[in-house]
């Protein structure tokens, strides 16, 4: 019989997960991952300019300068990937994306919530590649890959989350009081 574990959620908002075991992920996985990207999403700290079909051009607070903001396949509708570069699984429909036209950066901001042991922490391994194949799809355009994670990553992905710093990919903790101007003010800075 598989065991089960109880988990405690990051903040009061989120619920307590039991985990049935191996291969026990599902709706409830899906539904806990939904509510946190919602919970994170930075569309509390701007205001929309214009909205099209696939984007917004949007105002950060405090701030005049001009973003398009795009999730999922949106991207590569508002932007034209490079013809000779097939997608690349786990590349194909990002969180949340910023472009910066006067720049020319783009901003992908994945999302990862985990309550329970599995094999997670094998996710955030795959930053680096995901960047490059970012920077080849897009190759006129510099691409910023970061992660918000849940709280969960800081106990039990330590040496993932060296591997993350060493090579220049930034974390924010979605629990963090600061977390959406933090995350705000390192596009704006960039």
């Amino acid at each position: 019989m598989a065991r089960k574990i109880i988990v405690v959620p990051d903040s009061e908002d989120d619920e307590v997960v039991v985990n049935r075991g191996t291969g026990a992920g599902g709706a409830g996985t899906n539904k806990t991952g939904l509510t946190y990207e919602a919970r994170t999403d930075l569309v509390t700290n701007y205001s929309v300019v214009k909205t099209a079909a696939s984007f917004k051009i949007i105002k950060f607070a405090g701030s005049d300068k001009l973003f398009t903001t795009t999730s999922k396949a949106g991207l590569f509708k508002t932007i034209a990937p490079s013809p000779n570069v097939v997608k690349a699984h786990g590349c194909k429909q990002p969180d949340e994306c910023y472009i910066d036209y006067g720049k020319r950066t783009i901003f992908i901001l994945e999302k990862k919530f985990q309550q329970c042991s599995g094999s997670v922490c094998e996710k955030i391994q795959t930053a680096d590649f995901k960047r490059r194949h970012y920077r080849k799809t897009f190759p006129d355009y510099k691409v910023e890959y970061f992660y918000c994670l849940s709280d969960w990553y800081k106990g039990n992905c330590v040496a993932e989350l060296e591997y993350l710093e060493e090579i220049g990919i930034p974390v924010f903790w979605g629990s963090d009081a600061d977390y959406k101007k933090n995350v705000t003010d390192f596009m704006l800075n960039y």
